[in-house]
This record gives structure tokens, C-alpha cells and sequence, in this order.
């Protein structure tokens, strides 16, 4: 992995790392497409210091799936709500993403060119075998390219702001 050269701070890279998705809105769209299970948190997880708390992952089902599977998204949940779909106290920790869905909205990422992505987020990323990670403060999106186009990618918010080489490879396993 090799790091671009030019690093200039993108305000759309910066927005879209922030909130990446409107969650509850996600959420009420596909409601009727949904498992969930509750699931452990990875090491390089985001791990908010809040007792009486869990990891919920939602599987959504798309209208194509591909042979990589069905879109993930991992949220960390406490309080009183934390067993309910409806809860708006979750924080995003993780998403998953292999097949398009339009209800992603902006994170509908899958089939952009390298080129659409340089020109929406810009050239300072991470490169690796299989493609680009772009990363600010404790976030981190890793796309997958086949062709230089987006075939799947993950976004993570992390437990740390030092994001490097052998994290990349850590997530991407």
C-alpha cells in the first residue's frame, strides 16, 4: 500500500465519513427487508465507553443480490431501546455494502469509476491490491475495484485515529 501524494482536505470526503447515511431513514425505507442479530464487536470497532450495551448487525436484502452477499450494517445500541429496530440512539459503526441499492443514497457507491471517486473525494487515499481506502480522523472507507470500477465496500468507524497499512489489511480479511 502506498500513500497518494497531495494530501488536500476534501469537505465532501470529511461530510460523507461523518454520516454516511441517514440511518432511521434507511431504516423505515427497508423495513420489510431485514434480519438482524446481535453480534460481537471486532477489535478495530468503534467501542463507545457506555455499559449495558450491544452490537446489532442488520442484513438487508437488495433487489440483486451478488455472490458476495447481502448489504451489512453494524450499529452499537444501549439504553432502553437498545432491542427495538426503532432506536435513534445507535451509532453507526460499520457498513458493509456489495450489491447498489438507491436507498443508500449517497453511499450508493457500487459501479463508480476511480474516477468519480477521485473526483468526489479526491486523491489522497490509500492504495492496495484490490483497491482505495480513504480515511479522516477515526473513519475509514475501503472500496474494493474490479476494472476500476466499486464492487464492494466497507466504511468503519474505528477505535483509533491511526490508520495504516496493516489496519487496512486487518479489515479487509
Amino acid at each position: 500500500m502506498e500513500k497518494a501524494e497531495n494530501p488536500t482536505e476534501n469537505s465532501k470526503l470529511i461530510s460523507f465519513l461523518e454520516n454516511p447515511i441517514d440511518l432511521q431513514k434507511f431504516k423505515s425505507k427497508n423495513n420489510g427487508n431485514v434480519t438482524t442479530s446481535v453480534n460481537n464487536g471486532l477489535k478495530y470497532q468503534y467501542h463507545p465507553a457506555i455499559n449495558d450495551s450491544i452490537f446489532y448487525g442488520y442484513n438487508f436484502i437488495t433487489d440483486s443480490i451478488g455472490p458476495k452477499g447481502i448489504n451489512e450494517i453494524v450499529v452499537f445500541k444501549y439504553g432502553e431501546n437498545k432491542h427495538r429496530f426503532e432506536d435513534e440512539t445507535e451509532i453507526l459503526i460499520e457498513m458493509r455494502i456489495f450489491n447498489k441499492d438507491s436507498d443508500l443514497g449517497k453511499a450508493n457507491l457500487i459501479g463508480h469509476s476511480k474516477a468519480e471517486l477521485e473526483s468526489e473525494f479526491g486523491i489522497d487515499y490509500l492504495t492496495f491490491d484490490k483497491g482505495i481506502a480513504y480515511s479522516n480522523k477515526n473513519k475509514v472507507l475501503i472500496l474494493e475495484l474490479d476494472k476500476s470500477k466499486v464492487n464492494s465496500y466497507r466504511y468503519v468507524k474505528l477505535n483509533t485515529e491511526k490508520i495504516d497499512n496493516d489496519l487496512i489489511g486487518q479489515i479487509i480479511k
